[in-house]
């Protein structure tokens, strides 16, 4: 109890001294933070070089890092093309070839027997000894002797049987597939009428004069082939 009243006493006599020692003690260390803070913001101000050679590269580094790689350029008028792999085992497709024509039967027999006097020629000009001219010639001209039979070269039937301004007396018989084929330098009297159905080798007439404009040749079955009204060559429709 004595040693607590001796203190309270100390304090109340001495109390004013310790607070001013405290108060120099306070004053002489926040002047030394004070001077040791300047010094170390002149140290940081007077190295700017180093810390950018410190702290640029690393930032070029993560900038390069982070870089999309560069795209190669396309022309937008040439665009890429995917590389197709060529071998030596690759060949060109072989190029179409047009089918054989189709014919008006399963089997066609000749009209008649004999020579070619006429071809068929529509692609170009043939001379007609009739006429005296170039023209075209949608059949074929058969040598036969006048009265020699004509015969159907496949089954169809007779569409018309009528008197032709220069090829005479005709007989043309319809067959499947859209074909009609002509009998044309008939004799005037004829085996068939229109609407009757004939078979391979049916006779339908003779071969007669009547062809006005092919009196200049031979006597001769004039025959053709049609196929939806468009003339055909008959030479590629008959066997043998």
């Amino acid at each position: 109890m004595k040693w607590k009243q001796r203190m309270k006493k100390l304090l109340e006599d001495k109390g004013w001294y310790l607070a001013f020692g405290l108060c120099l003690a306070a004053v002489a260390v926040s002047g030394w933070l004070f001077v040791k803070s300047l010094g170390s913001t002149d140290d940081e101000l007077a190295a700017p070089e180093a810390v950018q050679a410190a702290v640029l590269p690393t930032l070029a580094n993560k900038q390069e890092l982070n870089r999309p790689e560069a795209e190669s350029p396309v022309h937008p008028n040439h665009p890429s093309v995917p590389d197709v792999p060529v071998t030596e085992d690759t060949e060109a497709p072989a190029p179409e070839t047009e089918p054989a024509p189709a014919k008006p039967g399963a089997v066609l027999c000749r009209p008649a027997e004999g020579e070619l006097l006429q071809p068929y020629s529509m692609d170009k000009l043939a001379y007609n000894p009739t006429t005296r001219d170039w023209r075209t010639h949608p059949g074929m001209d058969i040598a036969a002797p006048e009265g020699s039979e004509v015969k159907a070269v496949a089954e169809g039937t007779v569409l018309s049987v009528y008197e032709d301004e220069l090829l005479g007396q005709t007989v043309t018989v319809e067959h499947a597939g859209g074909y009609v084929t002509h009998y044309s330098n008939l004799a005037p009297e004829t085996a068939v009428t229109a609407g009757d159905r004939v078979s391979p080798g049916q006779v339908l007439g003779t071969v007669g004069k009547t062809a006005l404009g092919e009196v200049g040749i031979p006597s001769h079955l004039h025959f053709a082939v049609y196929k939806n009204n468009v003339p055909q060559d008959p030479e590629l429709y008959l066997a043998g």
